[in-house]
């Protein structure tokens, strides 16, 4: 088995697509729950977790809880794949602009940092921005190994990055 945690619209062949009951997107996923809390799929159930541009909408004090869950459901050797906003590229970014005096453009910049505003939903605000070393760093503080930086498979790649890391066998 193969989760999309969070999947919004993004439906992914494959995959058990997992998001929020009456999600923003009006598009049903073939589980409904909420991916913060414990995860209806037995220990060990899943070769691969997926959560693309989920884990910006999770407050910063939640997120060990929540991707010790996900590491719960991963089978040994099972492979955990996040993308979201790079802290290091949004600021790279937000410099270059500065320093050429450039307008900045929102989805390179505040919506990275906030979300976009155009979704009216608190669902989709943005609650952390996460660099790459403190996304690595709390990946293998939960036992996670060969946690990689990847180029990001989806979205924006001059903003966003791919981390991609292993339960222990």
């Amino acid at each position: 088995m193969k989760l999309n945690l969070g999947c919004g619209h993004r439906l992914l062949d494959g995959f058990v697509n997992v998001d929020l009951p009456g999600n923003w997107s009006n598009k049903l996923p073939d589980v409904a729950a909420d991916v913060t809390k414990r995860l209806p799929f037995d220990d060990g159930s899943a070769e691969e977790v997926h959560a693309y541009h989920v884990l910006e909408h999770i407050w910063r004090w939640q997120v060990e809880d929540t991707l010790r869950d996900w590491v719960r459901v991963l089978a040994p050797g099972g492979q955990l794949v996040l993308e979201m906003p790079c802290f290091e590229k949004v600021f790279g970014y937000i410099a270059r602009c500065a320093r050429q005096g450039e307008a900045l453009e929102p989805r390179m910049s505040v919506w990275a940092m906030y979300g976009d505003p155009n979704y009216k939903s608190e669902a989709m605000t943005h609650k952390w921005l996460w660099s790459k070393a403190e996304l690595r760093d709390v990946l293998t503080g939960l036992g996670l190994v060969d946690v990689a930086v990847e180029a990001p498979h989806t979205h924006i790649a001059a903003r966003d990055m791919r981390m991609v890391a292993r339960k222990p066998a």
